[in-house]
């Protein structure tokens, strides 16, 4: 209905999806021409999309793993948000994880999320949403995304070449997620 909020939380348990669904929302905001609930997958948005090239799409991740995302990192957003979409369309930020933010870098993403910026989309992934700044979850919208049922993970599992046998054990290893 083309009434996205600017900022979106996705939490979650660790291992459940947050990331695929994210950029499965932002290949869907940013494809030319979305097929009911899916993008196209043939557009040149997606053909970006698909290559990691798009310009309209910023991921934010630590630079070394398990390390903090710096406020210098976050001023590159300030850059990308005022820009003009290339393709006229959303501009997308995925952010991940964001429980990640340093303080510094929190403060300067704040500024960014108290003003956004026509059709700007904030993308916020998390494991662990008591840790981000209660300033940054309040201008949020949150969208919790739970654990499969038992039912749907072994269906998931079938459907992507699991071994039958093994399947509840691969299920439990994973902690249901």
């Amino acid at each position: 209905q083309d009434s996205m909020p600017h900022a979106l939380l996705l939490t979650g348990p660790q291992g459940i999806g947050k990331a695929h669904f994210g950029f499965q929302l932002a290949l869907f905001l940013l494809c030319s021409h979305p097929a009911g609930d899916r993008a196209c997958g043939s557009c040149k948005s997606c053909c970006l999309m698909r290559s990691g090239t798009h310009p309209d799409l910023l991921r934010l991740s630590p630079e070394d793993e398990g390390k903090a995302i710096k406020v210098d990192q976050v001023r590159s957003i300030n850059h990308f948000v005022g820009q003009t979409a290339q393709l006229g369309g959303y501009k997308i930020i995925l952010l991940h994880p964001a429980e990640a933010l340093n303080i510094s870098a929190a403060n300067a993403l704040l500024k960014s999320l108290e003003e956004p910026n026509g059709r700007c989309l904030f993308v916020l992934l998390t494991d662990q949403p008591s840790r981000l700044p209660a300033t940054i979850r309040s201008r949020c919208h949150q969208m919790a995304l739970p654990l499969p049922s038992k039912e749907d993970a072994l269906i998931w599992l079938r459907q992507h070449g699991s071994d039958p046998d093994s399947m509840p054990l691969l299920l439990n290893l994973a902690n249901g997620a």
